[in-house]
Formats: C-alpha cells, sequence, structure tokens
C-alpha cells in the first residue's frame, strides 16, 4: 500500500513541479514559497524536539524573505537577515525571554538559510540562459540518481554501514547514482544539443549525482538527530517536505554557483 502511495503522488507531483520550473516567474516563485514555508514548519517542531522553540511568525517571515532573496537579488538577503535577526533576537529581549536565546536565534537563522535562501537560489537559476529547461533537466538528473542509486544499491550493493546517518545506503549504490547522472546529461544533450550546452549538463550531473545525494544524507542527519523517521507525514508515503525536496534543495544552488564560477 505504502508503494503504491509513493507512486501514485510521484506520477501527480513531478509532472506538477515540471510544469511549474518550466512556467518560472510567480508561477514558480508561489510554489517554492509553499513548499519552503512548510518544510520551516517541519523544522519548527523538529527543533521542539530538542526543546528548542521558535516563535511561530518565522513561517511567515520565510515566505517573505524568499520573495525579498529571489526578487532584490544580494540586498534582498541583507534586508532579510537584519529584518529576522532584529526579530527574532527583539522577540526575546521584549518577553525577557534569556534562557536558550542563543538557541532559538542561531536555528531561527540556519532554518531560513536551509529553506527560504537555499530556495531563493533556485528562482535564480529559473533566470538564466534557457533557465527552463537547465531546471527540468537537473530534476531529471536528481530523479535518475534516486532511481538508481536505490535499485543497483539493493541489487548490488555490498558495502553498506558507512553512512551511519543511513545505514542502508551502500558505496556501489552512491557510485550507481552518479553516473546515471551523467548518463541521463548525455541524453538530455542529445535532444537539446543546439541550446544546453554540455558543459551545462554536466556540471548538472555533478551537482544531482554528488550534492543530490549529500542533500538526501544531510537531511537524514538531521532526522537521526532528533530521533524521527519522517520530517512530517503531510505527502502520504512520502514522508514531509523537507524528505522529498531534500536533493533539489541543495543541487540546485550548488549548480547556480558552478555555473557563475564556469560558465
Amino acid at each position: 500500500m505504502d508503494a503504491l502511495k509513493r507512486i501514485l503522488i510521484a506520477i501527480i507531483f513531478i509532472p506538477l513541479i515540471i510544469v511549474v520550473c518550466y512556467l518560472g516567474n510567480y508561477y514558480l516563485l508561489g510554489f517554492l514559497t509553499i513548499v519552503s514555508m512548510l518544510g520551516l514548519y517541519e523544522l519548527r517542531k523538529m527543533f521542539q524536539i530538542k526543546e528548542v522553540s521558535l516563535p511561530f511568525i518565522i513561517i511567515p517571515l520565510g515566505g517573505l524573505s524568499l520573495w525579498l532573496m529571489s526578487l532584490l537579488d544580494g540586498i534582498g538577503i541583507a534586508y532579510s537577515l537584519l529584518l529576522l535577526f532584529i526579530i527574532f533576537a527583539g522577540y526575546d529581549v521584549f518577553t525577557n525571554r534569556i534562557d536558550g536565546a542563543f538557541n532559538r536565534l542561531s536555528h531561527g537563522l540556519f532554518a531560513i538559510f536551509y529553506q527560504p535562501y537555499l530556495y531563493s537560489l533556485i528562482y535564480k537559476t529559473r533566470l538564466v540562459d534557457n533557465g527552463h529547461l537547465i531546471l527540468v533537466s537537473i530534476i531529471i538528473m536528481i530523479w535518475a540518481t534516486d532511481t538508481f542509486a536505490y535499485f543497483l544499491g539493493m541489487l548490488i550493493g555490498k558495502h553498506r554501514g558507512v553512512f551511519q546517518v543511513s545505514p542502508k545506503k551502500s558505496i556501489e549504490g552512491f557510485v550507481a547514482g552518479l553516473i546515471f547522472a551523467f548518463i541521463a546529461a548525455f541524453i538530455i544533450h542529445y535532444f537539446y544539443k543546439d541550446i544546453l550546452p554540455l558543459n551545462i549538463l554536466l556540471l548538472g550531473a555533478v551537482s544531482a549525482g554528488v550534492f543530490g545525494q549529500l542533500g538526501d544524507l544531510i537531511e537524514s542527519l538531521f532526522k537521526r538527530d532528533v530521533g524521527v523517521k519522517d520530517s512530517s507525514k503531510i505527502i502520504p508515503g512520502h514522508g514531509g517536505m523537507l524528505d522529498r525536496f531534500d536533493s533539489l534543495v541543495l543541487t540546485v544552488p550548488v549548480f547556480y554557483l558552478l555555473y557563475h564560477l564556469f560558465i
């Protein structure tokens, strides 16, 4: 039953994500805002397990920050961080919440970085030349990486337990995911060689194959630390927003950085 739920949700969500990324503009920004705010909600619940209580206002403020960071570029990041620092620290000052103030402030700023800021780089990636095709291509590479890393890891994986945060993952699965990310890049280039240069697609393959899998492991690290299996139950059979977008939220920002460094 869980496998059926996962398949049905994937059939619905994958085309939706591809369409939104292709359309871009406020369709993409609105979608990223919803996903990041739900991610902040899940992070806030996870922090509570560690007895770090962030004010609920971090969720709408995170949505506002995403828009500022996306639409105002560098100055939007400065505005957001300054505004959030004043609000988070000022809230504790005026409510006389002294114990745990450092934890709340550091966790709050981390949450804004991990969700709204990284998602703003996804929006900015859409703005580069042929950004609509680049985003869709990266999603396909992530899908290829995750799929073949899982199935080939289960089939031929012998060296497990290397990553304690995810004991079932194997070195063979990790390498298989990386290889098939590059295979996906070459296949995409075959169809779009006049539009998407191979060097851009190879940067996407590196981002998806290496950092996509790292993003999954990092999110597993957080869950292990707080002792939960899924970040939430919001997506039947898939867990929460943090679970489903853990690869994308790191892959695309890394690609965006590599793109500006080398392209």
